[in-house]
């Protein structure tokens, strides 16, 4: 062989067996094994991400969807002989998920040996750089878990919520903010019973949130399913689409606006439970079911669980306005007596399949509350939907111009000058056979007289044909 090529054959071989050396070296676990009774030491990564997911519920979602972002940012911690190691991040737009690990020594007694991560602030960047800064609430999560051991290294997380403190007020500020795709960790220490390092700021390129327009879809699966409602109207089903946090399903044009919702049930493995549908505008062509709870069913059932899930009503709102008085004299005298209270029997409203009656000023003892009383109920009764669905809401839960879909069972109080109070709220009643509502003031009732008025009201009508779709997730992403 010629003496040259000899050389670089040999020189070729010892490079590749000193590359393989020093993977080897930098792969390698340590010879000694963790004291499993004092650390939670797990077999796999999968293994870890189980975990990871029960603390945090979102985190299914977000693997099922493969969105955890890899990271390779890398810490050391001169002072410990140590490494911090961003693993993986994930966000929704407004909270940030983080994964570390810290290498584990042979010496370390238990998790207090071994530096954790501490953020006191987070500075968010908006595309158009604009600086945000805020405190860093973290949130510990849905489990007593702290630490995990895999592969001699200690992984812990954390879930990050900016806040503000009223730092950020006007609407244009919010907008901004939200669209930030920079977030920045500040004031980051490691703590641990050596002491405390100071680390400097750690940052991470995001997706922001989209607030305008339809968030973008990762996947869909088809429905392909035709709804047809009492008053006409027929509503295709198209598809089921999951998008950034959320699901939904897509309609094939704008519909009635007074349509308000649809109500049906859940079935998997024979547990059942009723829930709303919220119709959502998008633009002036196209409208879809908002999907939450179908999405967090999902999530929290095992793939061999077998489910569907129905449409069976839809929930229509009336353009009428109704109204009764409370006189003062009437206040006065309750204000006198409020154990006997003041009974009225007024029918305010009895048409469109709604029944409204003011029942008069009551004192509710499992509430220790008193205030005006009334009925609301939808005829005929549609088994326990009307209790689980027919709900009022005090007006000024909603401001001008707002008249979007959630505004339904829209109840007023006005004084006798005419003007709207908002030192109120609504509270069930529990002790009589029939949907009854309190309406209570913060400050006690006024001794004045009032004018209560209620719009937007809505009824339940039963479908002509009820829609029955399996209940399942798309694939998981790899």
């Amino acid at each position: 062989m010629n003496t040259k090529w000899g050389k670089i054959i040999i020189g070729a071989v010892l490079l590749i067996g000193f590359v393989i050396f020093t993977q080897y070296e930098k792969n390698a676990e340590p010879a000694w094994k963790v004291n499993t009774e004092n650390f939670t030491v797990l077999d796999s990564w999968e293994e870890l991400m189980n975990f990871e997911k029960m603390k945090y519920n979102d985190l299914k979602f977000v693997d099922h969807f493969n969105l955890f972002k890899n990271s390779d940012i890398s810490v050391p911690l001169s002072n410990e002989h140590r490494t911090l190691r961003i693993e993986k991040t994930w966000n929704n737009g407004f909270q940030l998920y983080v994964l570390y690990s810290v290498d584990l020594k042979e010496r370390d007694k238990d998790e207090g040996d071994v530096p954790s991560l501490n953020v006191e602030k987070i500075k968010l960047t908006s595309k158009q750089s604009k600086d945000f800064l805020g405190i860093a609430e973290l949130y510990p999560g849905e489990t007593s878990s702290e630490g995990y051991v895999f592969k001699h290294r200690l992984y812990r997380s954390m879930m990050i919520h900016p806040e503000f403190n009223n730092a950020v007020n006007s609407q244009e500020d919010w907008e901004e903010v939200m669209k930030s795709n920079r977030f920045e960790l500040n004031d980051i220490t490691m703590n641990s019973k050596k002491g405390v390092t100071n680390l400097k700021p750690i940052a991470f390129q995001v997706e922001p949130a989209q607030i305008v327009g339809l968030p973008k879809a990762i996947e869909s699966i088809p429905v392909n399913q035709t709804l047809l409602v009492n008053n006409g109207d027929e509503i295709r089903l198209k598809n089921m689409e999951f998008y950034q946090i959320g699901s939904r399903i897509m309609l094939d044009k704008k519909v009635d606006k007074d349509l308000v919702s649809l109500l049906g049930e859940v079935n998997v493995n024979d547990r059942k439970h009723t829930i709303e549908y919220e119709i959502e505008s998008i633009n002036e062509a196209e409208d879809y079911i908002q999907a939450y709870s179908l999405m967090s069913e999902l999530l929290n059932s095992d793939q061999s669980d077998k489910g569907t899930f129905s449409i069976t009503h839809s929930v229509h709102r009336s353009k009428n306005d109704y109204s009764f008085s409370v006189p003062k004299i009437d206040l006065e005298k309750y204000n006198a007596n409020q154990a006997e209270g003041v009974r009225k029997n007024e029918l305010v409203v009895n048409e469109n399949d709604v029944k409204v009656v003011y029942e008069g000023l009551y004192w509710d003892n499992a509430n220790n509350q008193g205030g005006i009383k009334f009925s609301l109920e939808t005829l005929p009764k549609q088994d326990s939907l009307e209790e689980e669905f027919l709900y009022p809401r005090p007006s000024y839960h909603f401001g001008e111009g707002n008249m979007d879909r959630y505004v339904r069972n829209i109840v007023a109080v006005k004084n006798s000058a005419g003007k709207q109070l908002e030192d109120y709220d609504i509270a069930k009643i529990f002790n009589d056979g029939k949907s009854s509502f309190l309406i209570y003031f913060y400050n006690g009732l006024p001794a004045e007289d009032l004018s209560v008025s209620l719009s937007n009201l809505t009824h339940i009508e039963p479908l002509k044909n009820k829609v029955v779709v399996p209940l399942k997730l798309p694939p998981a992403k790899k």
